[in-house]
């Protein structure tokens, strides 16, 4: 799906709408928005994990689920595979199992059991040799004999080394006669009585200086040069056995790997699912059945709806309904034809992504791509000619599509434009593909081949309000306008309402008395 599209569908703004736990899960939903090609199967599984997500977060808190999601990071699996691995990416490790081992707990509980979730309780106890049961990992001296060995003589020497240094300076305070005296200090340039006592008294050595001031730190002498050197000696030791001991678990680890491939695969897809069955929740979305007819009962253009109730202004739920052929919706300018394509449009892209529909409940088949005819824009060609490309594109695409023709052909001679409307349409109608087109032109309607649809319109008793300013006509009319369809037994005629609606937008009288009599449609 191109970008044009999505924003003239409005699809970006129902992608936004759907709010996820953590940043691990932001980077699924991106994923899963760049991916299109979902079977039927998948599509089908999916919808059945969010149906169940969507009834449990029905009866229960959702902070619950936001916190233990929120809490697990992202985590490639194939890096603990083969791998040796540096104490930072264990540590990230230990932090997932932990999160994870409580998600998995909590779905046991509540008895989420669609996902695969394999217990990783013995690489969790593997990562905490001390039985501390914290998210957090260090390189216990549990691993290894001689890496207790190795840190305890440090700490004895650490120890010594410090008890040694403090001695020194108990003693340089002494026979310098400077009590207040630390192992690191800075004089003034200007103290140079003091300055000249420090250096010469050979306790302290000058290991910094700016123009203002010198920076003095404690010497050392042979012992504490000694327990230096042994330290770093120990140091050295201490390095190679943990790498030998992070090796050794790097390889422990490798062998818990498909379990954690697919415990990282279990958090991408609940998060998903959880994502998306609190977007239904908050939005009062179904879980649509796959079938062969198009069936939507109180359905809803999400974007336009949420625009106008943001503008305290009502929005007219729909009860859609045809069939897996030809389609005709005729009626009024501003009647809403535009709306009910869009939102056609928005639940077959949905299904396709197995999201849930803005609606009460929903029945559509899956289309393998979804044609809407003012989708492309470009500098290079007429409104007509890119329609006309892009339409030509889309009949070239396999599989089956759903065309949704919004005025088809509108950008050219109204002749010619009906003539090419009318052919298009016959050509669909003998096609695999489904067709719901929105027209103003007679001759499609015409067509016994095509079940024809008029929307209801404006009210008579909007005649009341003719007398009233511009922006009270605008709030009455879209009270009085019924945006329902109704299903017309025979084809009958385009309605005529330009004239109508154009009186109602306030066109003066003295134009509209020039328009032959045959021609008016009339207010009643």
């Amino acid at each position: 799906m191109n970008k044009q599209l999505s924003r003239l569908l409005g699809l970006d703004q129902i992608f936004d709408l759907i709010e996820v736990p953590s940043d691990f899960i932001a980077a699924v939903k991106r994923h899963k928005l760049g991916r299109q090609r979902l079977s039927i199967d998948e599509i089908k599984a999916a919808y059945q994990r969010r149906a169940l997500l969507l009834k449990k977060l029905g009866s229960e808190k959702r902070p619950k689920w936001d916190s233990l999601l929120a809490h697990i990071s992202e985590l490639n699996p194939a890096m603990y595979r083969n791998n040796k691995l540096s104490i930072h990416e264990i540590f990230e490790l230990k932090s997932f199992v932990w999160h994870y081992q409580a998600l998995r707990a909590y779905m046991i509980q509540q008895e989420v059991l669609s996902y695969e979730i394999p217990d990783l309780g013995d690489l969790f106890e593997l990562l905490d040799p001390d039985g501390g049961k914290i998210p957090y990992f260090r390189l216990s001296t549990a691993y290894s004999t001689k890496l207790a060995e190795l840190d305890g003589i440090r700490q004895t020497l650490s120890l010594k080394l410090k008890h040694r240094r403090h001695e020194l300076l108990s003693e340089a305070r002494e026979l310098l006669n400077l009590p207040q005296l630390k192992e690191e200090f800075v004089l003034a340039r200007q103290q140079q009585d003091l300055t000249l006592k420090i250096k010469s008294s050979g306790f302290f050595v000058l290991n910094r200086e700016s123009v203002a001031n010198l920076g003095f730190t404690l010497s050392d002498n042979m012992e504490t040069n000694e327990l230096k050197r042994q330290i770093a000696e120990t140091n050295k030791a201490l390095g190679l056995e943990e790498d030998r001991v992070l090796e050794q678990l790097s390889a422990q680890i490798s062998e818990h790997h498909p379990a954690l491939e697919q415990a990282v695969q279990t958090v991408k897809e609940l998060g998903w699912d959880y994502a998306l069955a609190d977007f239904a929740l908050r939005y009062d979305c179904c879980i649509p059945r796959l079938g062969e007819e198009i069936k939507l009962k109180q359905a809803r253009n999400l974007p336009l709806q949420l625009s106008l109730e943001a503008g305290a202004r009502p929005y007219q739920k729909l009860d859609l309904s045809f069939s897996a052929a030809a389609n005709l919706i005729t009626g009024p300018n501003m009647g809403g034809k535009t709306s009910i394509l869009k939102c056609l449009a928005q639940c077959a892209y949905l299904l396709k992504y197995a999201i849930p529909l803005p609606a009460e409940s929903a029945t559509l088949p899956h289309y393998d791509f979804v044609y809407y005819n003012h989708a492309t824009q470009t500098d290079n060609l007429s409104s007509f000619g890119a329609e006309v490309v892009d339409f030509t594109k889309a009949l070239q695409q396999s599989g089956r599509g759903l065309f949704l023709l919004d005025e088809f052909a509108k950008g050219t001679n109204p002749r010619e434009g009906e003539a090419l409307a009318t052919a298009v349409i016959t050509y669909l109608v003998q096609s695999i593909h489904t067709t719901v087109a929105a027209t103003h032109f007679s001759a499609p309607a015409q067509l016994k081949m095509v079940s024809q649809y008029q929307i209801k319109g404006i009210d008579s008793s909007f005649a009341q309000h003719l007398e009233d300013d511009l922006g009270s006509r605008l709030i009455a009319l879209a009270k009085a306008m019924d945006y329902s369809l109704i299903s017309l037994s025979a084809n009958r005629t385009v309605p005529m309402n330009a004239l109508k609606i154009a009186r109602i937008l306030g066109l003066p009288d003295e134009i509209l008395k020039l328009i032959p009599p045959e021609t008016k449609g009339g207010i009643n």
